[in-house]
């Protein structure tokens, strides 16, 4: 072995060795901020309402039933037909949380949807879907609203 390709290899590998400590930097810091990112997904968001928009309720289950009320009121003005609506046991204190099931002509669905979110108090559809049902379309949806006690 001729003692100069010792050499040579031992300066290749210095100069490899710098970007490769770059990369394991930026390695270690991509991993840090996708823990920090899962950790804020992972977290349940402060929900912030204003106060004017949120509407006013005893406690969760007043505000499910008020909310519920108002989106019956809604679909009967509109000819939409409720199948079917749950409130969220689950919900967190500040908001109601509504499973729904609406059918009708899809004229009338679609107004009924844009009524529920232009109105007040406001109604979010977090989730939704619009599939055709005999005679029409069926939305499926989760409703999100703040109320306050």
């Amino acid at each position: 072995m001729k003692p100069h390709l010792p050499l040579i290899a031992l300066g290749l590998a210095g100069l490899l060795a710098v970007p490769t400590v770059g990369a394991l930097d930026d390695l270690a810091n991509a991993r840090a901020d996708r823990a920090a990112a899962r950790a804020d997904a992972a977290a349940t968001p402060a929900p912030v309402t204003v106060a004017a928009a949120a509407f006013p309720a005893d406690d969760a289950g007043d505000a499910a039933r008020r909310l519920a009320t108002r989106i019956r009121a809604d679909a009967a003005r509109g000819g939409v037909l409720i199948e079917s609506l749950a409130a969220d046991p689950a919900a967190p204190a500040p908001l109601a949380i509504l499973t729904l099931r609406a059918s009708g002509s899809e004229k009338a669905v679609v107004a009924f949807a844009d009524q529920l979110e232009r109105g007040g108090p406001p109604v979010r559809m977090a989730v939704w879907r619009l599939t055709s049902a005999a005679g029409g379309v069926r939305l499926d949806a989760r409703l999100i609203a703040p109320w306050r006690g």
